[in-house]
């Protein structure tokens, strides 16, 4: 569960259990005192290193091209570029900018998104799915949608989401 800590004001954190190897521990625990951060700083910092230096191929806008194109980027850059608070838009920048990185859940929950003429503007067109899938939409019904997604878990095909 999150919770703010009072001097963090609007700031939000998110709790993370993690089982170490002692040495590991020991060693982050090293590295927190030398360089008079928390054991969360050091951890936080050690993934933004890791990402920086983590490339991968995602769809992103392209100022020379004008258009979303295919490009080598650091994993820090796409979590910057993808990372929204509005979970519903940010799962939709996840499956469009780089739907490799989807789970087979996540692949479920775009099956349904995309086999629910409910979302669509203009249904089927699929010629460019990025503005024809309502966002609005899909986040005034987000949370019904995910609670459809997993009360049809078990069906062997997409059962596509209708308003109630």
């Amino acid at each position: 569960m999150t919770k703010n800590k009072p001097n963090q004001g609007a700031r939000k954190t998110e709790a993370l259990t993690l089982r170490l190897d002692p040495k590991v521990r020991f060693l982050i625990d090293l590295l927190a005192r030398q360089k008079r951060q928390s054991i969360t700083g050091v951890i936080e910092s050690a993934i933004e290193t890791y990402a920086t230096n983590f490339h991968i191929e995602a769809d992103l806008w392209s100022e020379e091209d004008g258009e979303d194109k295919t490009q080598t980027v650091s994993m820090y850059k796409l979590s910057k570029e993808l990372y929204t608070t509005d979970d519903s838009f940010r799962f939709m920048m996840l499956v469009w900018h780089c739907p490799r990185l989807l789970s087979y859940e996540e692949l479920r929950l775009k099956e349904t998104i995309y086999s629910s003429k409910f979302f669509w503007d203009q249904y089927p067109d699929s010629t460019n799915a990025v503005d024809d899938i309502d966002t609005d939409l899909l986040r005034e019904h987000w949370v019904s949608l995910l609670k459809h997604v997993e009360e049809h878990k078990s069906s062997p095909t997409v059962v596509p989401y209708e308003s109630k």
